[in-house]
């Protein structure tokens, strides 16, 4: 019998490589634009294609790998996530570079619910806790490491380094697959195919993903798109649990939500999955828009964050393991943790020093360390082995609709408050702030400043403006990491009405 923990350091490098290009494309985006000629509205998709791809997957992962075998599926999902990423380094055309990422998607997606379902079957009930910590490091640096990795291969070769990457790694995966995976004795293939079932959650998910994705560039209600797309995924998700209440072979067991640990898990990976990837989409962010600096640079700061993360999942992974000290505690306590970086965070400024983000970041790592593994084992621990498959793809897709919400609403409301911000600000740019700048004329309207000035005038009479710009810009994402410390805190709640886990004597 193959080593447990080789298995698990196995599925570990898979779901890193799939997870790390969920974020390493966005770096790439400038260098997209300028191959292919796109605008920022054609090239989105390069990234929605992946995403949308992804999440329909995931809940119906557990039913592919029942279906077709466990270990086909997982060699053929690893092979097709090389070869899609081998086809997205060679595309001539952006629609082909899309096409490929959806094809990406499709397979990643099944390989991330799988994952956690081979370290269940493969490990003693007693040290389950050991394989889901190394998965865990896995989950966690995957995407924290998308932006770094990203950077340093468009700085030093180009952006088709950044999928094929995927090709030296995927190919030692796929021999230690090929060499460890085996089918689950736990999984009984289904005797029909829920046809229904996979196109109404296709149809719920994909669109809901769509929108979340795409929203804020469509100003969400105020398009058409948008409001098809939430009528489309409402009553898709709505049909999809009523009938997958009723059919004799569903693909997704919706009784799962049955199970109060699960349900809570759920609500607390969506809050986990919130905090997560909103972070790694406002850190960066901040780091190049205020602080001016490169894309690899910004990964450079958020990389020890990622290095505390891992440290923190093999040993919170370990006192899981010994079992003397109740899980719950330990998501509690990670909980807190992110919300106290979060405050760290509110009180950076404009002067901040880039190495002033090192610390709040490792404490933000620490936290989210310390929630992976309890809260999975709390979230699955009462489960029949049967329905562990079903139930990591659900539970995974909960985190990543987290991440998409947290970016969707992140990005709305920066946008928003930075707009609101500046408006106060700059009504407090007066003909004296703009004299004092060096401009001593009477016609202070920005527009009007616009036409026919002195390019050194017209800077420095503009200066005040970009000030309370950059100023209101800063303000926003203050509030932001508040908010996003408020919304991680939902999860304590949920945590607490789990059932105490059991203690050794």
């Amino acid at each position: 019998m193959k080593s447990p923990y080789l298995i698990a350091l196995t599925v570990t490098l898979v779901s890193m490589m799939e997870l790390l290009d969920v974020t390493i494309v966005n770096v790439a985006i400038p260098s997209l634009m300028g191959t292919y000629g796109a605008s920022v509205d054609e090239i989105s998709w390069v990234s929605t294609g992946y995403v949308v791809a992804n999440v329909v997957i995931l809940p119906v992962s557990g039913w592919l790998s029942a279906w077709f075998g466990r270990r086909t599926y997982y060699l053929v999902s690893t092979a097709l996530f090389v070869l899609a990423s081998l086809g997205c380094a060679m595309s001539a055309e952006l629609w082909q570079l899309v096409a490929f990422r959806v094809l990406q998607g499709l397979a990643g997606g099944g390989l991330l619910g799988i994952s956690q379902a081979i370290i269940y079957d493969v490990f003693p009930k007693e040290k389950v806790s050991s394989g889901m910590a190394l998965y865990g490091v896995g989950v966690m640096m995957g995407p924290t490491l998308g932006p770094t990795v990203g950077g340093y291969l468009i700085d030093t070769l180009s952006w088709h380094w950044i999928f094929l990457i995927n090709l030296p790694i995927g190919a030692v995966a796929l021999l230690l697959c090929w060499l460890c995976i085996n089918d689950s004795p736990n999984e009984q293939k289904p005797s029909s195919v829920d046809y229904s079932g996979f196109c109404l959650l296709a149809l719920g998910v994909g669109s809901l993903q769509i929108l979340l994705e795409r929203g804020e560039h469509w100003d969400w209600m105020a398009s058409n798109w948008t409001v098809a797309c939430l009528l489309l995924s409402s009553f898709s998700l709505v049909g999809f649990f009523w009938w997958e209440r009723r059919v004799a072979n569903p693909i997704v067991n919706v009784a799962l939500f049955q199970n109060r640990e699960f349900l809570m898990g759920c609500i607390c990976a969506f809050c986990v999955g919130f905090g997560l990837y909103s972070t790694l989409f406002m850190v960066p962010l901040f780091l190049q828009t205020l602080l001016a600096q490169s894309a690899y640079q910004s990964g450079l700061v958020i990389f020890p964050g990622a290095v505390a993360s891992a440290i923190s999942t093999l040993v919170i992974g370990k006192l899981s393991q010994e079992n003397k000290i109740d899980e719950r505690v330990f998501v509690t306590l990670g909980i807190v943790m992110y919300c106290y970086a979060m405050f760290l965070h509110t009180q950076f400024t404009l002067d901040s020093n880039p190495d002033s983000l090192y610390w709040p970041l490792v404490i933000r790592g620490l936290g989210l360390g310390m929630i992976f593994v309890p809260l999975t084992n709390l979230a699955m621990r009462r489960l029949p082995l049967t329905l562990i498959s079903g139930a990591s793809g659900v539970l995974n897709l909960m985190r990543q609709l987290g991440g998409s919400v947290g970016i969707a609403i992140a990005a709305t409301l920066l946008t928003r408050f930075s707009w609101e911000r500046y408006r106060l600000l700059s009504e407090h740019v007066t003909e004296s702030s703009l004299v004092a700048s060096g401009w001593g004329g009477v016609e202070t309207d920005p527009l009007f400043l616009s036409l026919g000035l002195a390019s050194h005038q017209q800077a420095l009479a503009l200066m005040p403006y970009l000030q309370a710009r950059e100023q209101g810009q800063m303000l926003a994402f203050s509030m932001l990491f508040g908010t996003l410390g408020a919304v991680m805190a939902i999860g304590i709640p949920m945590v607490l009405m789990m059932r105490k886990s059991h203690l050794s004597r």
